[in-house]
């Protein structure tokens, strides 16, 4: 030991002097096949179709809708099948477009509010979103929790509704990242979760919600 140096201040010298011999550049160079360039998108229609492929592809329900007529009769559809009683939603302003609360009520659906107490939205049957970015390579969408529309809603009803404007796909996840990159917290989903753990068998939904529906609304 040095004279006048505690050993803790002789650690602490011996490894900015190691640190300082490493080089800015790394010592093993990426190799090509690990560098990926930005993902290109193709045109509206494309990639609205491979975002469709790619979410039935991880188990999903997906689908396009075209107009409030076909919108309404979709509702009702997703009611019925799934045996809707109760739904949660934000007051997104995009939820008017469709008149989604007097379609629900008139199927005989109870609204209940994202701030209602977690016990109850996990008894919910239906929690609907807005995304706020779609990836169609990957089937995922992005829900920016800052814009008043609580994770809750995707995490904790029996079933996840999410609505995608086709404006919102995007053609690489960097995109996404570089929109939401102010936020504290944003939720991606691809998808119910799944697992094989038990006798490797697929099981969807063991956390959170065991359907996923996704309708890309021109």
């Amino acid at each position: 030991m040095s004279k006048g140096k505690s050993a803790r201040e002789e650690i602490f010298a011996k490894m900015r002097l190691a640190l300082e011999s490493f080089s800015s550049s790394p010592i093993y160079p990426l190799p090509a096949s690990a560098k990926f360039e930005p993902r290109v998108a193709g045109g509206s229609d494309e990639e609205i179709e491979k975002m469709l492929r790619e979410v039935t592809r991880l188990s999903g329900h997906a689908r396009r809708i075209q107009g409030r007529a076909e919108f309404a009769g979709a509702l009702g559809n997703l009611v019925k099948t799934e045996e809707v009683r109760t739904a949660a939603l934000s007051d997104h302003p995009r939820y008017a477009d469709y008149g989604i609360v007097d379609l629900l009520k008139s199927f005989g659906v109870a609204i209940l509010s994202p701030d209602e107490d977690k016990r109850r939205l996990e008894d919910c049957d239906l929690g609907i979103t807005i995304a706020d970015a779609a990836l169609p390579e990957t089937g995922t969408i992005l829900l920016r929790t800052t814009q008043g529309q609580p994770d809750v809603l995707s995490l904790l009803p029996r079933v996840h509704l999410a609505l995608v404007a086709p404006e919102t796909l995007l053609a690489d996840i960097h995109d996404a990242f570089a929109m939401a990159k102010a936020d504290r917290h944003f939720v991606l989903v691809s998808g119910s979760s799944r697992t094989a753990d038990i006798e490797k068998v697929l099981t969807l939904g063991v956390h959170g919600p065991k359907s996923f529906h996704l309708w890309i609304c021109d």
